[in-house]
């Protein structure tokens, strides 16, 4: 398996023969130009002009590209950050501002004729704490910033680049719960927060989070509170007096 002991910023560019290993150190694949074919365990993805890729230490992938290409990698050795900080599956990020803004400070930094690896340590920190902070994988994200609106599984998959069959196996292990369960739990308690701070009729609630009727709403309540609605804002109100 391979390594490397100093973090390393490189341009790289990768040719239509597939290649599979892994590596003890982790790495960040962010695109130049043209795109990279990677599979890193049941993800399968492009690394383009809108995405790039973080690949975690001992991640075994497959990568090839049919087309001319360059990618800016940057190869993270792994005691530069400790185990429990570190995405345990291949991340993809949109190549937002933010992450633009990273790729011209490390490019900018290896024009330097004095680059050392001293330059990119000094970097580090920032570049990890875009790459931690939005560890949440992205269809958990999307559920929580789009819980009002329908949302299907083949959709969730989707993002994560994995077929349906396996996703729900996965978001099992990944949140204890199956998919619509966890979108269930979002939505009620997102509810609760409505039904504590607003005097919205519970109709107008249902549909602020994206249930379509009240009776869907007041069963949801039932299974999981043993209450309507109703009476859950009541004991509320009764707490606060």
């Amino acid at each position: 398996m391979e390594s490397c002991k100093e973090i390393i910023a490189e341009r790289r560019t990768y040719t239509s023969s597939q290649v599979t290993h892994s590596h003890i150190h982790a790495q960040i694949i962010i695109p130049l130009q043209g795109e990279l074919a990677i599979k890193a365990g049941a993800q399968e993805l492009l690394i383009d002009h809108q995405r790039l890729f973080f690949v975690p230490s001992g991640c075994e992938h497959s990568f090839h590209s049919a087309a001319r290409n360059e990618f800016l990698v940057v190869d993270i050795p792994h005691f530069m950050v400790s185990s429990s900080e570190l995405p345990s599956r291949g991340v993809s990020y949109s190549l937002n501002n933010q992450w633009k803004g990273i790729r011209y400070l490390i490019l900018n930094e290896m024009e330097q004729s004095s680059l050392d690896n001293s330059a990119l340590r000094g970097l580090f920190p920032y570049i990890a704490h875009h790459l931690f902070q939005q560890q949440q994988p992205d269809s958990i994200r999307y559920i929580h910033e789009n819980y009002h609106m329908p949302i299907a599984v083949q959709q969730l998959a989707a993002l994560e680049h994995y077929h349906r069959s396996y996703y729900s196996t996965w978001f099992l292990k990944e949140t204890g719960k199956t998919p619509s369960a966890y979108i269930q739990e979002v939505r009620l308690n997102h509810a609760k927060q409505l039904l504590r701070n607003t005097q919205l009729p519970i109709l107008h609630i249902a549909i602020q989070v994206g249930l379509e009727h009240q009776s869907t709403l007041t069963r949801l309540f039932q299974k999981h509170e043993g209450i309507t609605p109703s009476e859950y804002r009541r004991q509320h109100l009764a707490k606060i007096i």
